[in-house]
């Protein structure tokens, strides 16, 4: 029996856990789709069909993101395009693989432990980007590509490690963690919607020597986060914050509120006792200059060439014209990605679907339960500022799907706490599937 939880489980250690090996290697940017392949054939072959109703939106969406492919007119733009359609696609994979494994409680703690696997490999990587700065090395997997393909920026952007991005917009330079991604907004991004991850498995494990790790980096987690300077990170996980905090008072969740509370005393304290604590001010109180205008100007193109194009967009985020350097228009925050890219259509499928997916888990048991169920709702209030491509995706997607594996009601119709639910056979949870509450399509 364990030797079959080891096999259902091992494509999520794969590609979060070992993720740190496939960013040496220079191939990170490449493993979801890839790990994607073998997740299809085990969901083909073990007939795992069942998704909730919100999925309708999402295939939704990407029937919409195939259809503006029609607005594709160069190789190197169908590069772009086949590469972010790919992303989409392995997201919702994951999502159906999780949702689709035997309801288990054991399989649930694995699940998450492969997250929190991978948000201690973005903590690192924060340290590892203020070691090192601006450093970078040239991955196995870049030296074996073609010259032209190795010429490419596009494709040097996500073979190519990077450590931190060094700027100086407070006035001296700064490392801004970005490892193990390739800018440090990717990092802010991951780490806001991971950290929620983190609480989660705190509260669903059992007082031991994996509950303290995950304690102990949690707080170490705040020296790099203060570094990446990231606003957009401490606004969207405060508003996760706050969201799961007035849900456990409702909830009556007193123990749960208190390790909370002291959590966060911890994360000040730090902070307050440190230099980390100016650095915090100084990122709120500066304007971010050239930043701030570049961000405002490119959303501004994004919305007037969506206006331009507002059912398929133009397929894929394009270059400046006359601005050789500067971002390409639809590349400074998801939803702008979906909107030029896609179409008006595609960001409301998107946006709806994640909606669908809160409500729907709102009821998630147990306090990990709300934390999994905030994580979309964290993503959400960051796709003005964040692309969620290439991991963020999959994170928000493999939370919202422990979260509705969270969301079984009794018959009663009284929410069972999964913290506290005996391992049932694999039989009998696939059996028992339509019976859970959790309002699904079959998909055959």
């Amino acid at each position: 029996m364990n030797r079959t939880r080891l096999q259902v489980t091992w494509p999520l250690f794969a590609c979060f856990a070992w993720y740190p090996v496939w960013w040496v290697l220079g191939v990170s940017s490449f493993i979801w789709p890839i790990f994607a392949l073998p997740i299809l054939v085990t969901l083909l072959w073990r007939r795992w069909t069942r998704v909730p109703a919100p999925m309708i939106l999402w295939f939704l969406f990407l029937s919409w993101v195939l259809l503006s492919g029609v607005q594709i007119t160069s190789a190197t733009r169908w590069i772009t395009f086949g590469y972010r359609f790919s992303l989409y696609a392995a997201g919702s994979l994951l999502f159906a693989y999780v949702y689709n494994m035997p309801r288990d409680a054991l399989l649930d703690s694995k699940v998450l432990r492969a997250l929190t696997s991978f948000w201690m490999v973005v903590v690192g990587g924060g340290y590892l980007g203020i070691l090192f700065g601006g450093h970078t090395f040239t991955p196995p997997f870049e030296r074996i590509l073609p010259h032209g393909l190795r010429a490419n920026t596009f494709v040097q952007e996500l073979v190519q490690p990077v450590f931190a991005q060094v700027q100086a917009f407070l006035g001296f330079p700064i490392p801004r963690p970005a490892a193990p991604f390739t800018y440090t907004n990717l990092w802010g991004g991951a780490i806001a919607v991971l950290t929620p991850v983190a609480f989660a498995t705190i509260a669903s494990t059992p007082r031991g020597t994996w509950r303290k790790i995950v304690i102990c980096v949690l707080v170490a987690s705040v020296v790099p986060m203060t570094f990446s300077l990231n606003r957009g990170m401490f606004l969207s996980l405060g508003i996760g914050v706050l969201y799961v905090t007035v849900r456990l008072a409702m909830r009556g969740r007193i123990a749960s509120l208190v390790t909370l509370v002291v959590l966060a005393a911890l994360s000040v304290t730090v902070v307050s006792l440190t230099p980390l604590g100016h650095l915090i001010l100084a990122s709120f109180s500066s304007t971010h200059g050239h930043s701030n205008a570049t961000r405002v100007s490119l959303s501004q193109q994004a919305i007037s060439g969506a206006s331009s194009s507002p059912w398929f967009g133009y397929g894929s985020p394009q270059p400046v014209v006359g601005q050789a350097g500067s971002p390409a228009i639809g590349t400074q925050g998801q939803l702008w990605t979906i909107l030029y890219s896609n179409g008006y259509p595609a960001a409301f499928f998107f946006v709806a679907f994640f909606l669908a997916v809160m409500w729907q888990t709102r009821r998630a048991a147990g306090t990990a339960g709300l934390w999994l169920h905030a994580v979309p709702l964290i993503g959400l209030t960051q796709i003005i500022v964040y692309g969620w491509l290439p991991a963020e995706l999959q994170v928000v997607m493999v939370a919202a799907a422990l979260a509705y594996r969270r969301s079984s009601r009794s018959r009663s119709g009284s929410v069972v706490d999964a913290e506290h639910v005996p391992v049932s056979p694999p039989e009998a949870a696939l059996a028992g599937a339509g019976r859970s509450g959790v309002p699904a399509v079959l998909l055959r």
